[in-house]
């Protein structure tokens, strides 16, 4: 006899909640103007213009926005819990960037 289902995977029941999309989405965006920042800066060798530190005021604010909408998922009972920590981890992975920027 043939079979005429079709055999679906499903790989997770767990969606990712909105709140931590936009916080990982926030924060890719964050990362990205913080490491061209540095680069840029290493380029030329610490001698960059004023736009390097407005590049790094926009991954601030970026990361900023991301930590509000992270701790907003945190709150949501919806979404599954693997979304919400790796956007809380590539907050913290910012903020320790930015705070080592700083520092230097």
């Amino acid at each position: 006899m043939a079979r005429n289902k079709m055999k679906k995977y499903k790989f997770s029941d767990e969606v990712m909640a909105k709140d931590a999309i936009i916080s990982l989405v926030f924060g890719i965006i964050a990362f990205i103007c913080i490491v061209f920042a540095l680069v840029y800066a290493f380029i030329m060798h610490g001698e960059a213009p004023d736009t390097v530190g407005s590049v790094l005021l926009a991954g601030l604010v970026s990361d900023v926005t991301a930590l509000i909408f992270v701790l907003l998922a945190f709150k949501d009972s919806e979404g599954g819990v693997l979304g919400k920590r790796t956007a809380f981890i590539v907050v913290l992975v910012n903020a320790a960037l930015l705070v080592a920027i700083y520092m230097l």
